[in-house]
């Protein structure tokens, strides 16, 4: 029986079959895991969804079609560079030293990049290169940062806590979003120094950057480095760039699939589900606005409005987790996700569930959202963001639940980059099948599709009670 280990005054903590890391959820270590989130993750909710992005496309490339285009061919470029680097880390992850110098250095990038947007404005020469170059760069970090994060959530509590800690993170990740959010729509009403909504928009950005510089410190101090002993980053790279080591992405997907298949099985139904759901954020603000009629003002409340409850659904997520299991969580969650959006394209100006109730009648004056359709279409995002960010929570996990302890680098390379490489295919699909059947309404319902194809997927995932890292624990002790 091993007597090795970890303790809380460990500088670094390997997580292997022979050390059980300690600490709870709210612990000095869980917290400080969650704290990486919000530091990092307003970038995502200010600069590439909500605020500075749309700012981009309008403003810079300089109306609505060029500008989604340029849009769209930035996240394909960032998302073709993850897609070779992302395997290729997460391969060197898993042998190399340190994680913490790689960390600091990504989120260090997204900070600077996002300050450096502050001289993307109109009327600036070459304004458009720059503020791509920029947001690519920044996007492939917050990639890399979101690897390195997830590669170190064995070694941020006890196994039992990993599902607490997972949610809680992100909770704090949306909380600092919506926190962000909601100041913007405050100074954007207040208008200070004559700053206009333009300004604001572009300002935006360098606040972000400003935010990672302030918190992320407190992920350093309070996080242990989580790496194996003896192992560096010299001779993990020496070794990958060794050509018996050499990493053929296709020879490596299909080799994984052979001998891992459960858990390449698991990373297929999530990769699509994760892009019907990616789909449903990026779209979502177009459809409203096409079949609502919606605009400026009902779409940033909107965008508040769901990330509320996002924040509650990183909480949602991990009590799940914990009560009966990643697998069937995340049967729960997608079910509930398919549900409510069913019910959000069922709505009309005029009408909700399919024509089958009056709803364009105003029900009180004054409201920005006054009519039943208006009400409906609000009442089904809040239990929507929960959801979605409670699957979320709980598709991190399922990773760590049912994949070897020794290869979770190296998976959680392959769970970012099927993310980054496939971000086409739900946007794609809503295109062609708007394009095929002129209705803007069956377009958006093509999501739907994908969410039920994922969830077949993850139905047929084997994911025992005792996660596959405790399992290889408790077996070292009885050796």
């Amino acid at each position: 029986m091993s007597d090795q280990t970890a303790t809380a005054d460990e500088p670094a903590l390997y997580v292997s079959n022979t050390r059980a890391v300690t600490g709870g959820a709210l612990g000095k270590k869980g917290l400080g895991w969650g704290l990486f989130e919000w530091a990092r993750n307003p970038y995502y909710n200010v600069i590439v969804i909500s605020i500075f992005t749309p700012y981009f496309a309008s403003q810079i490339v300089g109306n609505g079609e060029r500008g989604q285009i340029v849009v769209g061919a930035m996240i394909a470029t960032a998302g073709i560079i993850m897609a070779v680097i992302t395997p290729i880390l997460g391969t060197v992850l898993d042998k190399a030293g340190h994680k913490k110098p790689l960390a600091f250095a990504s989120l260090i990038v997204m900070a600077i990049c996002s300050i450096l947007l502050i001289f993307v404005k109109p009327g600036m020469p070459a304004a458009l290169p720059l503020g791509a170059v920029l947001l690519i760069v920044g996007y492939c970090s917050y990639t890399v940062a979101e690897l390195m994060h997830n590669s170190m959530l064995p070694g941020a509590g006890a196994p039992k806590s990993l599902p607490l800690i997972s949610g809680i993170g992100l909770a704090m990740g949306n909380g600092a979003g919506v926190f962000m959010l909601i100041s913007i729509a405050v100074i954007i009403g207040i208008a200070p120094f004559g700053l206009g909504e333009i300004d604001i928009a572009r300002l935006s950005a360098p606040a972000v950057g400003l935010w990672i510089l302030t918190f992320m410190g407190l992920f350093f101090v309070m996080m242990p480095d989580v790496y194996k002993p003896g192992a560096t980053w010299k001779k993990a790279i020496t070794d990958a760039r060794n050509p018996e080591n050499r990493v053929n992405p296709v020879k490596w997907i299909t080799g994984k699939f052979r001998d891992h298949p459960n858990v390449m099985r698991y990373l297929l139904g999530r990769m699509i589900y994760a892009d019907a759901t990616g789909a449903m954020f990026t779209i979502g603000g177009v459809y409203v606005t096409g079949v609502l009629g919606w605009q400026g003002q009902k779409l940033a409340l909107i965008a508040i409005i769901g990330a509320l409850p996002a924040i509650a659904g990183g909480f949602v997520g991990g009590f799940l987790d914990r009560t009966v299991g990643p697998k069937k969580a995340l049967l729960f969650e997608l079910s509930t996700v398919i549900i409510l959006f069913t019910g959000l394209i069922s709505i009309s100006p005029d009408a909700i569930l399919f024509g089958l109730i009056p709803a364009g009648h105003v029900v009180w004056e004054g409201a920005v959202f006054n009519t039943l359709s208006d009400l409906a279409y609000v009442a089904l995002t809040i239990p929507l963001g929960t959801a979605l960010v409670a699957s979320i929570s709980s598709s991190r996990y399922m990773l760590v639940h049912i994949a070897p302890p020794e290869k979770i680098g190296e998976f959680f390379g392959f769970y970012a980059m099927a993310g980054s490489v496939t971000v086409w295919l739900g946007p794609g699909l809503v295109a062609l099948v708007t394009w095929l059947s002129g209705s803007q309404r069956v377009g958006f319902a093509a999501v739907g599709v994908l969410l039920v194809l994922g969830l077949v997927i993850i139905s047929s995932v084997k994911a025992d009670k005792i996660p596959e890292h405790e399992k290889q624990r408790l077996a070292s002790e009885f050796d």
